[in-house]
């Protein structure tokens, strides 16, 4: 409920109604803090992305080395020749497409996270790292 004075056309609202917002001091207040928080947790975050993408090109790996090794044993202990972009262009060609009764070994040709490659040589498929974490590029190296 409004108070207002006596005086008609001069009606005005009390101090109660004037104050309904929020001071500037108080939204800076809380966009500081709110900043302070995001500064706090973003780096923890960037550690989280760089595992998880080690873990899935590890992963990657494991998984088409396996079926590598599946196409060998369907052809007599003979692997897809290396040819093209780093020696996988024949690998993968041989390993999406339908072979006789054998559906494809795989349904496409596997991705990498951002900074990671693929290689062949016709007898070993391995992963690199490019990117800047020069202590997680030697452990790329030995899987």
């Amino acid at each position: 409920m409004h108070m207002t004075s006596s005086f008609g056309c001069f009606a005005r609202r009390s101090r109660v109604a004037k104050y309904r917002g929020f001071t500037l001091i108080e939204i800076l207040t809380v966009v500081m803090i709110l900043g302070i928080l995001a500064a706090l947790v973003v780096p923890s975050l960037t550690g989280f992305t760089t595992e998880a993408s080690s873990s899935a090109a590890k992963s990657q790996l494991a998984a088409v080395r396996g079926q590598i090794e599946m196409y060998r044993l369907r052809h007599g202990g003979v692997a897809p020749a290396a040819s093209g972009t780093n020696g996988t262009e024949t690998l993968w060609s041989a390993m999406t497409a339908v072979d006789g009764a054998h559906p494809p070994l795989l349904q496409r040709t596997p991705a990498l996270p951002r900074d990671y490659s693929w290689s062949w040589d016709g007898r070993h498929l391995r992963v690199s790292y490019a990117g800047m974490d020069e202590i997680l590029a030697d452990e790329v190296a030995t899987w």
